[in-house]
Formats: C-alpha cells, sequence, structure tokens
C-alpha cells in the first residue's frame, strides 16, 4: 500500500489562500452587481414617477387655460402641441418649473384637446415620454426603456 506524501502546514495554507481569493472574487462580484441593480432600479423608478408628474402638472395646468380663462392667464389649445420640456415654447416655459429640473429636460409633452375644442368641461389629455438609461443594460439585454404617462381632465375654465 502506498503512503500519501503529507503536506507541510505552509504548503497547506498556499493552497487555501488560493482558493479564499477565488471565493471572494465571486462574492463581491455577485455583491457589486446586486447593489448595483439595487441602484439602478431606484433611478427606474424615480424616472417613472417623474414622467407621471410631469404629464399630471401639464394636464393641471392645461385645464385652467382654457378659453374663458380670462386676462390672467393666456388661453391653451385647441390644436395639439408637442414640445420638449427644454424647448423654448410658451407651454414648456410654464411646465419647466414644475417639472423637477435638468432630469425631465429631454421629455416630449403632448397636449391634445379631445373634443375639439377648449371650453368649459371638454377633455384635455397630456402625454409625456421619456427613457431611462440602464447601467445594467447589458445584463438585462435592453439599454433604453421607454416611459410614457398619459393624464386626461376635463377643463375647469
Amino acid at each position: 500500500m502506498l503512503k500519501k506524501p503529507q503536506l507541510t502546514p505552509l504548503r497547506q495554507s498556499h493552497r487555501r489562500r488560493g482558493a479564499a481569493l477565488l471565493e471572494a472574487t465571486a462574492i463581491m462580484g455577485a455583491w457589486t452587481v446586486l447593489f448595483v441593480g439595487i441602484f439602478d432600479f431606484g433611478s427606474a423608478t424615480l424616472k417613472r414617477n417623474l414622467v407621471s408628474h410631469v404629464a399630471r402638472q401639464a394636464v393641471r395646468l392645461a385645464i385652467v387655460r382654457g378659453a374663458d380663462a380670462g386676462p390672467e392667464l393666456p388661453v391653451w389649445g385647441p390644436t395639439t402641441q408637442t414640445f420638449l420640456i427644454s424647448d423654448d415654447h410658451p407651454i414648456a416655459n410654464v411646465l419647466r418649473p414644475v417639472s423637477g429640473g435638468s432630469a425631465t429636460s429631454r421629455f416630449e409633452v403632448r397636449l391634445e384637446w379631445i373634443d375639439g375644442g377648449n371650453t368649459a368641461e371638454q377633455r384635455v389629455r397630456a402625454t409625456v415620454t421619456g427613457h431611462f438609461s440602464s447601467l445594467l443594460g447589458v445584463v438585462a439585454g435592453s439599454r433604453n426603456v421607454p416611459l410614457q404617462a398619459r393624464s386626461t381632465m376635463p377643463i375647469v375654465h
């Protein structure tokens, strides 16, 4: 019967250090992906909420600027308007301060007067579109995620 050669304690510790390095690398890689994923998901949620907020604010601003708005507020509509929040557009200029700053600058806003007029009780719809650029897009398979929100309300005056 052949006897296995015994490893000295020094040789055993060298072999264990190599295994520990491999394990630490695998665990650190998994933790990094997990933390970046949490941050990415939080950023996507924030951007989605911003798109919804801008849509609600745009329609709220539009419903008080109907045909009977009076001299205090300019009348908006009834023609469809499409613009970026960053554009030099009269509606974009009013919407920009309530839209959340530079994070929304690439959002496209579309205001439609659904019933064809801008008198009381006729409806206005705001559609806001944007994109979220994922940090983990390579892993998930899609780098640019489209975002869209709609809000519809009747004109109050």
